[in-house]
């Protein structure tokens, strides 16, 4: 995804589109925990964080929530 960030979220999502890579979700809740952030500026974070809203949202999911910190024992 690093290779991508320059493109920014909304062509992130039609590249994955023009590859097929959108899979119906529908009825799906979505919650992302522990995301890493390694390597990213804030900027890239927003532009990783966008495309994935963007991209649950294509595929008739509903992202719930979307977060670095990760509280959820394993």
């Amino acid at each position: 995804m690093p290779a991508f960030l320059d493109l920014g979220p909304q062509r992130m999502l039609e590249r994955v589109k023009s590859q097929r890579l959108v899979v119906l979700l529908k009825s799906y809740r979505v919650h992302i925990y522990g995301a890493s952030t390694n390597n990213l500026t804030p900027q890239a974070w927003m532009t990783v964080k966008q495309f994935w809203s963007e991209y649950f949202l294509a595929t008739s999911a509903e992202l719930i929530s979307c977060s670095w910190w990760c509280d959820v024992e394993r």
